[in-house]
């Protein structure tokens, strides 16, 4: 049985695509161990104190039961680790602060960012009185040094639009290196779960000035190149670039008996 040719036409985009920063397998694998290291006190801390959750009514019951007692609940654990407040997990905590920050890195809309935090800090300062704590914690920046991604964690769509939103979001900060994005070795989802202490880890940021980063921001910075967006050059540019259009000759389906006799 013959079957016929035909033509398939798919619509792309005539901007140049955006490719992923490519990583030398062995500088994965220093990066995979030198992050782990970082995170693990987190995984520690979480193992020892943090209790699984048993939905709210467990909550409920224990407080009624502690008040009926009349005996206070224990809540008294040492503190997290430092590196839990420069540490980002998740896809959509990534995304929303480096859309926060594309946003910051506008020159129309920074005015308004600064007037907003300016009034919240106002606020802040209004109810928190100052300390002079020699011991307090370092507070967090809110440039992302790297971003980790283990190796088809998820589907490309899912995350196709990361290096653009990363290139635009590190203009927010221009005086420190643009946010590199990283690679990690495939099936390694396993380790960073055992070093954070969560049942499923995706996607892992790290902010400017995390402790003992270091090491692992120096290597990141050396080994991975800075994401370039070619299209946001061309579209300056102003030129009108028509739509590609692919054209793929393929072979019809077969066409049943049934369907000739019926037809």
């Amino acid at each position: 049985m013959e079957r016929k040719t035909k033509t398939v036409f798919q619509l792309d985009s005539p901007f140049t695509q955006i490719q992923w920063p490519e990583i030398n397998p062995e500088q994965q694998d220093t990066i995979l161990e030198l992050l782990c290291s970082i995170l693990s006190p987190i995984g520690q801390h979480r193992l020892k104190y943090a209790e699984p959750s048993k939905g709210k009514r467990d909550k409920k019951r224990k407080r009624k039961e502690a008040k009926l007692a009349e005996v206070p609940l224990d809540t008294s654990t040492p503190p997290v680790p430092d590196i839990s407040s420069f540490v980002v997990v998740g896809l959509n905590s990534i995304v929303r602060h480096l859309e926060s920050s594309s946003k910051a890195s506008k020159p129309e809309q920074a005015r308004d960012y600064v007037i907003e935090v300016t009034k919240a800090d106002e606020l802040t300062e209004a109810k928190i009185p100052e300390t002079t704590n020699s011991d307090a914690k370092p507070q967090p920046s809110t440039h992302l040094s790297a971003i980790f991604v283990p190796g088809s964690s998820q589907p490309s769509i899912l995350n196709a639009h990361l290096p653009q939103l990363i290139a635009t979001a590190s203009k927010e900060n221009q005086d420190l290196p643009a946010t590199r994005l990283v690679q990690l070795p495939k099936d390694c989802d396993a380790r960073l779960c055992e070093a954070l202490g969560l049942s499923r880890v995706s996607f892992i940021g790290l902010l400017e000035g995390a402790p003992h980063s270091k090491a692992l921001v120096e290597l990141v910075r050396k080994s991975v190149l800075e994401i370039e967006v070619p299209w946001i050059q061309e579209a300056k540019k102003g030129k009108y670039l028509p739509v590609n259009i692919n054209a793929t000759e393929t072979l019809a389906p077969p066409v049943k008996e049934k369907e000739k006799k019926t037809s």
